[in-house]
């Protein structure tokens, strides 16, 4: 998962612990930094979160100061992280992020015509294949037209690549090319 999407999970949870707090009670401001500052102390503990402890540390000296408002500031970090994180583009990247996670490997990028076939990072080869990928997406990162990821190695593997690409959930893909060790999608935005 990215920084962003941490950054926002751990916002959208603070906040909607606070709301909670909120229905037993009416809460001083005081109050709402104390609550937030004691749920953040938790989470910079958590080693899922180390990529972000930077930025709740920063959230927690904030929520310590006595004039500072906690809850509006990450009111407005999480506007501003879901804006980022919503756009088609972002979640490409996390698609593209998530494959060579899953498969260990490095994602490469060609025209259809100058694929090197034995260009491989670990297993397996794959590649977004596009004349010009930045066309696909307009200035707000929504997907403007389809793309295409070839896939090159074993069954298993391709079973796992496929899996990658269905649980996105972002993209509609169809297979455009399949045998035994080759699989192309071709991804639409949904």
């Amino acid at each position: 998962m990215s920084q962003s999407q941490l950054l926002l999970d751990i916002s959208t949870h603070a906040l909607l612990h606070l709301e909670f707090k909120k229905l037993d009670k009416r809460l001083t401001l005081a109050e709402k930094n104390n609550l937030l500052v004691q749920y953040l102390k938790r989470v910079v503990k958590a080693n899922r979160y180390r990529a972000v402890r930077k930025s709740i540390k920063k959230w927690l000296l904030l929520g310590r100061q006595s004039d500072t408002n906690l809850e509006s500031i990450l009111v407005r970090n999480r506007e501003r992280l879901l804006q980022t994180c919503s756009t088609d583009l972002y979640r490409f990247v996390g698609l593209i992020r998530e494959i060579e996670s899953q498969l260990r490997t490095k994602v490469q990028y060609s025209l259809a015509h100058d694929i090197d076939l034995n260009a491989r990072y670990g297993k397996v080869l794959v590649c977004v294949v596009d004349e010009d990928l930045t066309s696909s997406f307009d200035d707000d990162g929504l997907m403007i037209k389809s793309t295409q990821i070839l896939f090159i190695g074993s069954s298993d593997r391709k079973d796992l690549f496929s899996t990658v690409i269905e649980q996105s959930g972002n993209f509609q893909s169809v297979v455009a090319y399949e045998d035994e060790s080759h699989l192309r999608v071709e991804l639409f935005r949904m």
